[in-house]
């Protein structure tokens, strides 16, 4: 549930708009915004280019208040926000949001998974390099040293590669 004090939460977009709503929501309203983003190699007919493009398609993060919904929602391109049944509007944690910046920002690739999909096997922190002190969990089905944070609000997890030995079992 929203509170008076910003807090951020998951807006849907529509289909390849993530970043002109970002914009529209940052310059309109004024509001905080967070869209993840990656540098991925596109191949035209004549060229190949290193575009960014979202790191998790169709989504982009607000801060806001309860007051801030009904604006935000009327932003071209705003097609809603992630909700939970019984609670209504997911509220994503600080320390989630700063994990994911975090993993968008290194240079290594990443890769977002539906957590329906994947295996769980240890709870674990990264205690050395760029990502000390992120916990997640090490994914069963892929090649050693596969690190997955979770975005739990969001049921989505990405996955780095990291070294075995940086990572601590927490369970």
């Amino acid at each position: 549930m929203l509170s008076q004090t910003p807090q951020w939460v998951a807006v849907y977009t529509s289909p390849r708009a993530e970043k002109a709503v970002t914009a529209r929501i940052a310059n309109e309203l004024q509001l905080e915004t967070y869209l993840p983003l990656h540098h991925v190699l596109r191949k035209w007919s004549d060229r190949i280019k290193s575009v960014e493009v979202p790191l998790i398609p169709s989504y982009t993060f607000v801060k806001l208040r309860e007051a801030d919904i009904y604006r935000v929602h009327e932003i071209y391109g705003v097609a809603g926000f992630v909700r939970f049944r019984d609670t209504g509007i997911a509220v994503i944690p600080d320390r989630e949001i700063e994990d994911l910046r975090r993993l968008a920002e290194s240079m290594q690739a990443v890769h977002v998974y539906n957590t329906d999909h994947l295996k769980k096997d240890a709870h674990v922190s990264v205690v050395a390099g760029e990502f000390a002190g992120l916990q997640g969990t090490i994914i069963k089905d892929c090649k050693d040293g596969n690190f997955a944070v979770q975005i739990e609000k969001l049921n989505l997890s990405l996955v780095v590669s990291l070294e075995p030995d940086v990572l601590q079992v927490t369970d």
